[in-house]
């Protein structure tokens, strides 16, 4: 259905969301709780109420862009394409320009400059990639669809690759700042914003210029009818009750990470940060491939149920991290951030896919284009519990103790055993679903993995 070019065009789009989404999700709660001196609990629940508000925006904007023509001008999902752009470039803008406008002391004013535009940037978030992910099912056929999804996880990677890198290097900088963002360093973060925003609006022209979208049958539905729906689908239930869960874990390791390596593993400058960076990047890409390759075999659940397992096993050891006798402590960080990255990079390597087989099938069955039904229905618990990880991290960065003359932050020591938790809840529940509906091999789905791996056929 798409020419290689038009699913390049379609792929690329997701690089300027992807870099906004990372330096957000990341750089946000450390500049507010370190930069801008807001109370951490406070930063927690302004970040919070940002998730809540994806959560719901995302629902509604999935089921009203499935109801649309795409007879009218600006189409059926790229109405929200076009409009939506430029309203999320805007409130990321705003969201790192507090040193230019809030008062140095002001508490309520921090708190609440936060919670305007970190909300409004969910919210355009949200009514922006909700019909663009939706548009992939329409314009795609099944042979094609890991193809694409492939292109926009590699994407996917530049792109957190750029934003993750940004966010360790302007942190350094940031810190050798004497006035941090109230000075030099804070303009060259305005001008990097504004950078990345025009991106963002750019690498979406070619896909809106060049893909047209199909002309669908569409019907008015009630949200509600649409709803339940998406609740009688056992499979995709499981994945959204699995990965909510999760979620909450993860949430408070990335709001926190930024702080670990600085207090815990000791990486403070730009350069440190950015060799960590790239290193771990490195150890993402080749976690995919082998992730990849592990799932054509064993599918896309078993993949993930060895995923959460290492995860499981790997996170709790953060107490020791620091504590080992005779390897020194940059080894043991570099160990450690290895070990999570090459778990973490599966639980991103398929969502796409899954989400997109959860619409194909039901598409097939019910002969009703639900995509925008499926993809905005999950970001309501899957925020919620980001909402939930941001209030907690929150908590867990305030949590400290005085020795000596020293001041120890005993919740980013103990923050693996904390994810770990989440991750154990979840594991159950991802167990009994199935994530691979178009694998023909039923014995390969109904296995054991580690029968599979451990048998002498293997």
């Amino acid at each position: 259905m798409l020419t290689i070019r038009q699913k390049i065009y379609y792929s690329i789009c997701r690089m300027g969301i992807t870099i906004l989404l990372n330096v957000v999700f990341v750089a946000t709660f450390w500049m507010y709780t370190n930069q801008v001196n807001l109370d951490p609990v406070l930063n927690g629940i302004g970040n919070a109420i940002g998730k809540i508000v994806i959560g719901f925006s995302s629902v509604v904007v999935g089921i009203v862009s499935d109801s649309l023509s795409s007879k009218s001008k600006l189409g059926r999902r790229k109405f929200f394409i076009w409009t939506g752009a430029p309203a999320l470039a805007f409130s990321f803008v705003m969201l790192f320009t507090p040193q230019f406008i809030i008062p140095l002391g002001s508490q309520t004013m921090k708190f609440v400059w936060l919670l305007i535009w970190n909300s409004l940037f969910h919210l355009f978030y949200g009514y922006l990639v909700i019909p663009y992910l939706s548009w992939m099912p329409e314009i795609t056929s099944e042979d094609e669809r890991v193809q694409l999804s492939g292109l926009m996880n590699t994407v996917n990677i530049i792109g957190g690759a750029i934003g993750a890198g940004f966010v360790l290097v302007m942190s350094g900088f940031i810190r050798d700042d004497p006035q941090g963002i109230y000075g030099e360093a804070g303009k060259y973060l305005l001008i990097f914003a504004l950078l990345f925003a025009v991106l963002e609006l750019l690498f979406f022209l070619p896909a809106l210029l060049k893909i047209k979208e199909k002309e669908i049958e569409t019907k008015k539905k009630k949200a509600w009818s649409e709803i339940k729906v998406a609740l009688r689908n056992r499979n995709y239930m499981i994945w959204v009750g699995g990965f909510t869960i999760l979620n909450v874990g993860l949430t408070i390791v990335a709001a926190l990470i930024l702080d670990f390596l600085e207090k815990v593993l000791g990486i403070v400058n730009a350069m440190e940060k950015f060799l960590f960076g790239a290193i771990m990047l490195f150890v993402y890409i080749l976690s995919f491939l082998f992730w990849g390759r592990f799932s054509k075999k064993f599918g896309k659940k078993w993949s993930l149920i060895i995923a959460f397992t290492w995860l499981l096993i790997w996170l709790p050891i953060t107490p020791l991290v620091g504590k080992i006798p005779l390897i020194p402590l940059i080894v043991q960080g570099y160990g450690f951030g290895i070990g999570a990255v090459f778990g973490v990079s599966a639980v991103y390597l398929f969502s796409y896919a899954i989400l997109a087989d959860f619409a194909d099938k039901d598409e097939r069955e019910t002969s009703e284009n639900r995509s925008g039904l499926y993809t905005g229905f999950k970001s309501l618990p899957f925020n919620i519990a980001q909402a939930i990880g941001f209030v907690a991290a929150g908590f867990v960065r305030g949590w400290t103790k005085v020795v000596g003359s020293e001041t120890i932050n005993i919740g980013l020591v103990w923050m693996g055993p904390i994810c770990a938790i989440f991750i154990l809840l979840s594991l159950p529940i991802i167990w009994k679903g199935d994530f691979d509906p178009f694998m023909k091999d039923e014995k390969v789905k109904t296995t054991s993995i580690f029968k599979q791996i451990f048998s002498k056929k293997n």
